[in-house]
Parts: structure tokens; C-alpha cells; sequence
């Protein structure tokens, strides 16, 4: 027996799948606006959640960074109506496990729920504690995407880390030079100036900012000589999208570890 979240505007379909997985011994509870979502997933933190990005008061789609932020083990499976294939896909970039049509048949939508429970990972054991530094590493993340932007905060601030954001290549370098963080999250691929082009005027000779902040690259791209040049111009690491975030805490770990907030 699992504990399954239904977060779902849709009473009737909602009280229907209830039905269906009550009879296999499951305990359900359900939530019809993002933030009554969001309080039962903090309290009871199920196997599985079943979210509909039509829910009501918040945007499913925040509702599922904030559930990705807070327990990225919990398998999150989308059940809803007609969705854009752009809101469809941001989904995806946010780790879901499926996405589903309501449309479909119970049979179906119960075998996704019993292969999401089946493959369910534990949570994640801690990373070995560094030392306390005086005071907790500033991280800035960088991406146009804001839900990306969003996410990676989130996570990060729950881990102890400062954390600012910024949208654009020029914004960050401002940023930067007002208020260097110990470590960048820099996606590869933005509007205006990539990211690339922000890592080389981060190293160039003569940047105003000494010692400079550590640089994690995020990118879905696979296009080796930019991957090359990203870690050649003193890149820390390339970390591909959509972002595994075990894997970014791992690699912001390490090299925190490795240089120390100044």
C-alpha cells in the first residue's frame, strides 16, 4: 500500500481514480488548487502524485517546480486534459515520470501508476557535510528559462545555499560585479548574449572581480566543440538539461568543497 496524491480541479474524474486505486489497497488524498497540493505533498509526502496542469489557483506548472524542489525522488505523474506541446515539454524539462491524457483508459493510466511506484527511488541519502563555512555560499543561477530559474532556487535554498537569479547574460555579468557569488549555475543557450560569451568576459584578463566565482554550464545541447570550449575557457563542469537535481547538487557540493565560499 502507497500513499498517492490526486491534485486534480476535476471532482468527478478525481473521485473515480480514487475509486480505482482504493481497490488496490492504496491510501489517496486529493487536492483541487495548487496550494492545498502543495500543503498535503509538505505533510504527507506520497509514493506518487497525479497532477493536472489545469489545477486551480496556481499554475500546474509552478506547482510541479516547487514538488520537484522539495522531494525530486516523488515520481510525478501528469493527467490532464489538452495541454500546449510547449507546456507539455517545459513538463518534461522538469523530470516528470509521464504525461497523461484523462481521455485515456484506467487500465492504462494504473499500469504508468504501478511502473512510477515500482521504480520509485528512495530518498536520496545525505551528501557527506563539509565543514560550516562562516557564512552559507552565494550561488547565482542563470537561465532565461524562468520555471528552470524557479526550480534550481528553490532546491538550492532549501539546501542552505544563498541563491539569486538572473534571466539574461548581461544582467548576470552585472550582477557579478555588484555582488560576486561563490559559484554560477550559467545556462549555455540564452537570447542576446549566450552563455558561452558570458563565461569568456568572466575570464577574460582584467574582469574587475578577483578571485573569480566557480561556473557550473547547463545545457541540452550536445554539441561537442561548445561543450569543449565552455570547459576549456575554465568551466568547473557541463551538466545537461533537463537538470538532474541530485546531479547539480553533487557537482555545486564538490566544488564548494573544493574552494570554499571567500
Amino acid at each position: 500500500m502507497a500513499t498517492i496524491l490526486i491534485a486534480n480541479a476535476d471532482h468527478k474524474f478525481t473521485e473515480v481514480l480514487r475509486g480505482v486505486l482504493a481497490a488496490y489497497r492504496h491510501e489517496v488524498v486529493t487536492a483541487r488548487t495548487g496550494e492545498e497540493a502543495l500543503l498535503l505533498f509538505e505533510s504527507n509526502l506520497p509514493a506518487v502524485v497525479l497532477l493536472d496542469l489545469g489545477i486551480l489557483g496556481m499554475s500546474g506548472l509552478e506547482v510541479l517546480a516547487k514538488m520537484r524542489a522539495r522531494a525530486p525522488h516523488i515520481p510525478v505523474v501528469i493527467l490532464s486534459g489538452e495541454v500546449p506541446i510547449e507546456v507539455e515539454d517545459r513538463a518534461r524539462e522538469l523530470g516528470v515520470a509521464d504525461v497523461l491524457r484523462k481521455r485515456l483508459k484506467m487500465d492504462i493510466i494504473m499500469q504508468v501508476v504501478s511502473h512510477a511506484l515500482r521504480h520509485a527511488e528512495p530518498p536520496a541519502p545525505a551528501v557527506p557535510s563539509v565543514p560550516a563555512p562562516v557564512r552559507p555560499a552565494a550561488i547565482l543561477v542563470v537561465d532565461d528559462d524562468r520555471e528552470i530559474c524557479d526550480l534550481l532556487s528553490e532546491f538550492l535554498d532549501r539546501r542552505g545555499y544563498r541563491v539569486k537569479t538572473a534571466f539574461t547574460g548581461e544582467a548576470a555579468l552585472g550582477m557579478i560585479q555588484e555582488e560576486p557569488p561563490d559559484l554560477i549555475l550559467l545556462d549555455i543557450y540564452m537570447p542576446g548574449m549566450n552563455g558561452v560569451e558570458v563565461l569568456r568576459r568572466l575570464m577574460a584578463p582584467g574582469f574587475p572581480i578577483q578571485p573569480l566565482p566557480s561556473v557550473i554550464m547547463l545545457t541540452a545541447s550536445q554539441d561537442v566543440p561548445l561543450l569543449k570550449e565552455s570547459l576549456d575557457l575554465g568551466a568547473f563542469d557541463v551538466l545537461t538539461k533537463p537538470a538532474d537535481l541530485k546531479q547539480v547538487e553533487l557537482a555545486v557540493t564538490v566544488k564548494l568543497a573544493m574552494t570554499g565560499p571567500e
